[in-house]
């Protein structure tokens, strides 16, 4: 069961009747528009019949904005979709076939984490308590944070970046992303230190 926190103002406990105290949008199926277009359809010779209709797919709030409303059930309806050939210059349009839809409708929904396991990289382990992604080259981190004059540690993608500057380099030299400064740049094509 969902647990809420309400907030109330001062004119609420005053006696004034200001406002209406808004019901919580739930995580549960409800109806939305979706098209009917055939994924075969294409020029402009056919149309189709009916364009577009409603079916349930899951939507509403859930408690924080690490969680979404996402489908945890759902199911495929098949559509007889008319398809129509215009022919244009005062001609009646004709029937050209049926054609079968598949949508998905959502049957069951649940605020689940909106991070996923499948949107860490290599250097991070998830977390489903916290829905999120961790680093865990804590000794990378450790060794970024010594150099805090010239790098920063980027959580998102659990590397040391460069703090980003806004002066260019003088001709002659190449700003160098492991120093993070510019370096000179030898005659024979190579970087000097």
């Amino acid at each position: 069961m969902a647990s809420y926190v309400f907030f109330f103002t001062y004119t609420e406990f005053s006696g004034r009747d200001i406002g209406e105290v808004p019901v919580p949008a739930s995580c549960e199926p409800e109806l939305q528009l979706v098209s009917l277009r055939p994924e075969n359809l294409t020029g402009t010779r056919f149309y189709f019949y009916p364009t577009c209709t409603r079916v349930k797919r899951c939507n509403g709030c859930c408690n924080t904005n690490q969680l979404v409303c996402e489908p945890v059930a759902n199911r495929t309806i098949l559509y007889k979709v008319t398809i129509l050939e215009y022919r244009g210059n005062g001609k009646r349009d004709r029937f050209s076939h049926l054609e079968l839809v598949p949508v998905e409708e959502h049957v069951k929904c649940k605020c689940q984490c909106r991070v996923k396991e499948t949107d860490c990289n290599e250097l991070q382990a998830y977390n489903p308590n916290n829905c999120r992604c961790e680093c865990t080259n804590k000794e990378d981190r450790n060794q970024c944070l010594q150099e805090r004059q010239t790098k920063q540690w980027n959580a998102n993608t659990c590397t040391c970046d460069c703090i980003p500057r806004t002066e260019e380099c003088t001709s002659g030299s190449h700003y160098d992303r492991s120093a993070c400064k510019c370096i000179p740049v030898s005659m024979d094509g190579g970087a000097r230190r």
